[in-house]
């Protein structure tokens, strides 16, 4: 697929295990292969397969496993270092059995960094997608950038810009979008569907 987004020069400094996002009511877990079968629950239903971009859901977990290492970053980041991803998988704080209810993270780094999220239509309507890319977005502000002389900076400092695609059908996503501060900036037909893409910066859309 061809995103529409500009190239962006990747600063940011990925850990090599991020750690757990805590939000009011959710846990933010690193994505492992061994999270495949609850996230293949997700994938696989028919409700969440339709706004997928491969547009069948999965029909077995293989294709799990293929996505999951899929969500490793094939560029560097900053520092160089390769081999590392920023993907979580949602379970709710108050569920003792740690359900994974979904997914939320940064898909790829190139053109530039670009968040995506999917959860179990079970948990839709009760703001979940909303408070993860909220976490999920909060975190990666806060990660440490290179400076182009190769000194460390510090967070986000708002030039940087955060981007996202969803189909325009999905009501519910842009609306997720939306309430974390994203400003819709073009609509193209793509594979048979109208895309918005969407963008916003470390602190407003108006820089």
């Amino acid at each position: 697929m061809t995103y529409l987004f500009p190239n962006q020069v990747t600063r940011v400094i990925i850990p090599p295990e991020p750690e757990c996002i805590q939000t009011k009511r959710l846990l933010l877990m690193a994505i492992q292969p061994a999270d495949a079968p609850g996230i293949f629950t997700i994938r696989s239903h028919p409700e969440v397969a339709k706004f997928l971009w491969q547009k069948e859901p999965e029909s077995d977990i293989q294709q799990t496993e293929k996505w999951i290492a899929g969500k490793t970053f094939a560029t560097p980041d900053g520092s160089g270092a390769l081999n590392r991803r920023f993907q979580f998988v949602i379970i709710r704080a108050d569920d003792p059995a740690q359900r994974i209810i979904g997914t939320v993270g940064i898909n790829s780094l190139i053109p530039a960094p670009s968040i995506g999220y999917a959860l179990h239509p079970e948990f839709w309507g009760l703001g979940y997608s909303t408070e993860a890319v909220q976490g999920v977005m909060n975190a990666w502000w806060q990660l440490p950038r290179v400076k182009p002389n190769g000194q460390l900076n510090g967070p986000g400092d708002g030039k940087e810009m955060l981007y996202a695609c969803c189909n325009s059908e999905n009501a519910g996503s842009m609306k997720v979008l939306e309430k974390n501060g994203f400003r819709l900036y073009d609509k193209v037909a793509l594979e048979g569907h109208i895309v918005a893409y969407w963008r916003r910066g470390c602190e407003t859309e108006s820089h």
